[in-house]
């Protein structure tokens, strides 16, 4: 563990990925066409095992289910919470954010912990996002209410543990240009919201594409649930 924190600090993400063990990229098989694959996914080989396993299944599965990550986090109370909502984040400091349509300002915002415990507050806002004012702690999961004329609203997230955070931004530093292998990696590490934008970009680079359209349907639905 202190080997993997040297290397982070002297070489950087990219290069302490290089030092994993993973095989080298190959060309596109057989068995995606088989699978109903319409993109080129051999990229996907430079992953580690786990996470190139689990990008072959949000490929091809047609009921999306949620990462093991999220599984403890509750559903949202109303549809004006907007994000983070039953997702993981990157930032120790996220925004949060909530639609115009659920009252004219001031709004109110709190933010709790895993205990239920309120840890921030903060009172008359007039704009339809607030910043977390304190560093949330990593892997930490809290809930976030926000109130208008006596309704409130609630949604829970979770924040990217050390390890997770440190695969992220491997990955985006080695393939930060492909929005089909960041779209997977961030489904995979509960970043809803990043695939979600990810696999949009992705539908308008491939217009054409089924598997394209799979993906952001299928993480669209887990957001909206």
């Amino acid at each position: 563990m202190v080997l993997a924190g040297v290397a982070v600090a002297i070489l950087g993400p990219y290069a302490l990925y290089q030092t994993f063990p993973h095989p080298k990229a190959t060309a596109l098989d057989t068995r995606t066409q088989a699978r109903g694959i319409d993109l080129d996914i051999s990229e996907l080989d430079t992953l580690p095992d786990s996470m190139r396993d689990g990008a072959m299944l949000l490929l091809t599965t047609e009921v999306p289910e949620p990462p093991d990550s999220l599984a403890n986090l509750a559903v949202a109370t109303g549809e004006n919470v907007l994000r983070p909502v039953s997702e993981a984040v990157e930032e120790t400091q996220p925004v949060l954010y909530w639609s115009a349509g659920f009252g004219e300002p001031p709004y109110s915002v709190s933010l709790s912990d895993d205990r239920n415990q309120v840890i921030a507050r903060a009172q008359g806002i007039q704009n339809t996002s607030w910043m977390v004012l304190m560093p949330l702690r990593r892997g930490g999961e809290y809930t976030w209410q926000v109130t208008v004329a006596g309704v409130t609203e609630s949604a829970t997230f979770r924040v990217l543990d050390d390890g997770q955070m440190m695969l992220w931004k491997a990955m985006q530093a080695a393939h930060g240009d492909s929005h089909l292998l960041i779209g997977l990696v961030a489904q995979q590490l509960g970043l809803l919201s990043i695939a979600e934008r990810e696999y949009t970009a992705l539908t308008k680079e491939y217009p054409d594409s089924n598997t394209a359209a799979l993906l952001l349907n299928n993480v669209s639905e887990l957001r909206n649930r």
